[in-house]
């Protein structure tokens, strides 16, 4: 007997959440070498820099998207029956937009020391022209990261999650061998090639090999005529033209961090890793996981359906995505000691980062929350109201990254980054609500208020908590900050889970009662096949 569409979603959303936890766990250790090898210096905001180009160009050509865009029309010829016109629309897709992204990475190895003063003008000319260059080694990643973007979207639509899972745990390998083999020789050249290689390596073929056992079938063709190709640009053409906050934030902090102090970009860098490490667990694992089901649902017209899964697994989300949040703010400090400071990373790089991450991780719920409300969007495949909030609210925002850089550094540009991302999460979430059910969504908004306000007041309790034993249990130590980090965070979530408790949050009572809120008894819309 198969399991419950809802206990597959569980273990589709289990399974992502294990390869982000790895991922980010790598990603530590390639950002604890770079730290060791390098500390924060001029070098490493260049190296940090250079992704902006690349970012940019698969941004441009919807590359990062492609698991939403592509998804939806490959799930309906699998629905219809028509798997061989799904694989001939895949064909002219990867080959007419994999030219294309051909063509801009080779116009960017060409224009890479023009382009890179403007996105960061602050600068001098030996930082940018060593920016420039690590920018022409990393170019050539986005092929491999466009093509193997498509190739997992395949896989995802037949609800094959593991090898796609996998691709995120070669990247990050491949970056440290890369630094540890060239870093010293090579200074940031030896991770920028590690870039490449886990490129090609776990997102192109690694991938390859998933979907052609699947089945896959390709043959170069270009068709303009194709109707998968042209839904294709339909829900692609508002993500290219748009200025989502969701991902011209980080170019932001960039472009405005290049006028502080020599690191301050290396300092937002390594902040963003670490508050993006609870997200990627929680916000964008469970998005991915529940996008086919929410695409099921929305095929089917059931929209009340769709809101109810949704909004389940955004409960627990934001359950346990506020908690951590109040802990990162409360133990930045600790964290950012813990995981960085060794080498040539020093004290005032530690206080610097954390001033950041405490901001940061304000942002840590909304971020996971954009990442499942979106997907309800995309699930209807409407791709224009996500992309036009999301530039809406970076416009919106927009002032206040100048004026908190001006008056508060770093710690300013990433509450910037955090007021940003609040008013895209709030206005997506009410927009939703709208189009599915109405006010009938209202009890719900009570729900995230108790759990904000039990997050905020068990932070508070850290606080006063850590700030009692300080005396005796410094936080300048790796052994204190650990021991202080464990205390820490045992204080705040029993305070949180009980503040909660008393506040009747139903999402609370549910972990009570001992009910999975993984399995959601409501999903629908197919099945998980192991890949």
């Amino acid at each position: 007997m198969s399991a419950s569409p809802g206990r597959q979603m569980g273990r589709a959303a289990a399974l992502m959440m294990g390869s982000v936890f790895l991922s980010r766990l790598l990603g530590y250790v390639r950002d604890a070498v770079i730290a060791y090898q390098h500390g924060a210096t001029s070098e490493t905001d260049a190296y940090f820099a250079a992704f902006t180009i690349p970012d940019f160009l698969n941004y441009l050509l919807a590359g990062g998207s492609l698991s939403i865009t592509f998804i939806p029309i490959f799930s309906r010829y699998l629905e219809e029956g028509k798997e061989e016109e799904g694989y001939r629309s895949f064909s002219t897709i990867a080959t007419v937009m994999g030219a294309a992204m051909v063509f801009f990475v080779v116009l960017g190895e060409f224009l890479a020391s023009r382009v890179i003063v403007l996105i960061a003008p602050g600068f001098p000319p030996e930082q940018a022209a060593e920016a420039a260059r690590l920018t022409r080694i990393v170019l050539p990643a986005q092929i491999f990261f466009y093509l193997g973007g498509l190739l997992m979207a395949v896989q995802f639509a037949r609800k094959q999650f593991l090898l796609p899972a996998l691709a995120p745990l070669v990247y990050n390998a491949m970056i440290i061998v890369g630094g540890l083999l060239g870093g010293r020789e090579h200074g940031m050249a030896g991770f920028a090639w590690g870039v490449v290689a886990g490129s090609f390596l776990g997102n192109f073929a690694l991938q390859l090999y998933g979907a052609r056992r699947g089945g896959l079938s390709f043959r170069p063709r270009i068709d303009f005529s194709d109707p998968g190709l042209r839904d294709f640009i339909r829900l692609s053409i508002p993500i290219m033209l748009g200025f989502s906050l969701v991902v011209v934030d980080e170019w932001t902090t960039r472009v405005f961090g290049s006028f502080l102090l020599v690191g301050a970009i290396t300092w937002l860098n390594n902040a963003r890793r670490l508050m993006q490490v609870p997200v990627g667990i929680f916000g964008q694992a469970s998005g991915v996981a529940s996008y086919p089901f929410l695409a099921g649902l929305a095929a089917r017209g059931k929209k009340e359906e769709l809101w109810e899964t949704l909004s389940l697994t955004l409960r627990w989300v934001f359950l346990v995505s506020s908690g951590v949040a109040a802990m990162a703010f409360v133990m930045s400090r600790e964290v950012v000691l813990i995981v960085y400071q060794r080498g040539a990373f020093a004290i005032e790089d530690t206080l610097r980062t954390a001033s950041a991450l405490s901001a940061f991780s304000l942002g840590i719920p909304f971020w996971c929350a954009q990442a499942i409300v979106s997907r309800g969007f995309f699930a209807m495949k409407d791709t224009w109201t996500p992309t036009l909030v999301g530039t809406a609210a970076w416009v919106v925002a927009l002032p206040a990254y100048y004026l908190l850089q001006q008056s508060h550094g770093v710690f300013g540009l990433a509450l910037a980054s955090t007021i940003g991302i609040l008013l895209y999460a709030g206005a997506l979430y009410g927009i939703l609500m709208r189009r599915t059910v109405g006010r009938a969504g209202f009890p719900e908004l009570a729900e995230y208020g108790k759990l904000a306000l039990a997050a905020v007041l068990s932070g508070a309790a850290g606080h006063v908590a850590l700030g009692a034993t300080a005396r005796f249990l410094g936080w300048e130590t790796p052994w204190g900050a650990a021991v202080r980090i464990a205390g820490g965070a045992a204080t705040v979530a029993v305070v949180y889970f009980y503040l909660a408790l008393l506040m009747r949050s139903r999402t609370v009572r549910t972990i009570r009662r001992g009910e999975d809120l993984l399995h959601p008894p409501a999903a629908d819309g197919g099945g998980v096949t192991p890949s």
